[in-house]
C-alpha cells in the first residue's frame, strides 16, 4: 500500500486458507476491483452487530470457489515457504507476492490467468 494512502482502489485481493482435509493452502476466492483500506472499517447492521473489514468490492466482482473446486491442488495450491517453496506464505497469513523471483512470476502469471478465465460455479451468487 502507498505510504500516504488510507485506501487503494482497483486491487485484486486473493483469499486463501488451509484445506480442511489435505495438507496444502488453497485459493478460496477473490475480490476483483476491490478497495483496500490501511485500517479496518466498521459497518453496523440492525441489532447492533458490527462487522470490520479492510477490503470491499461489488458482489459482481467477487468469487467464492466451491469446496470441490478448491480441492484441485494443481490448479489452486498456494505456496508456503515451510513446504519448500522459494516464495509464498511465511509464518504470517498475509502475503503480498512481492519477492523478486522468476518462479514467482510464472506462478502469478498462471494464477492470474486462472482467475481471469474462471467461469465455474460461484458460491456468492
Amino acid at each position: 500500500m502507498c505510504k500516504n494512502e488510507e485506501c487503494v482502489d482497483d486491487v485484486l485481493v486473493i483469499y486463501c486458507a488451509k484445506h480442511p482435509t489435505y495438507n496444502f493452502t488453497t485459493v478460496v476466492g477473490w475480490y476483483n476491483h476491490a478497495d483496500v483500506y490501511r485500517h479496518y472499517q466498521n459497518v453496523e447492521f440492525n441489532g447492533g452487530y458490527v462487522q470490520s473489514y479492510n477490503a470491499i468490492a461489488k458482489a459482481k466482482d467477487c468469487v467464492l470457489l466451491p469446496v470441490g473446486e478448491r480441492s484441485r491442488k494443481i490448479k489452486w495450491q498456494v505456496p508456503r515457504k515451510a513446504n519448500g517453496w522459494k516464495f509464498g506464505f511465511g509464518r504470517a497469513n498475509v502475503w503480498y507476492a512481492s519477492e523478486d523471483n522468476e518462479e514467482l512470476k510464472e506462478y502469478m502469471k498462471k494464477l492470474l490467468y486462472q482467475i481471469e478465465n474462471y467461469d465455474g460455479e460461484n458460491c456468492i451468487k
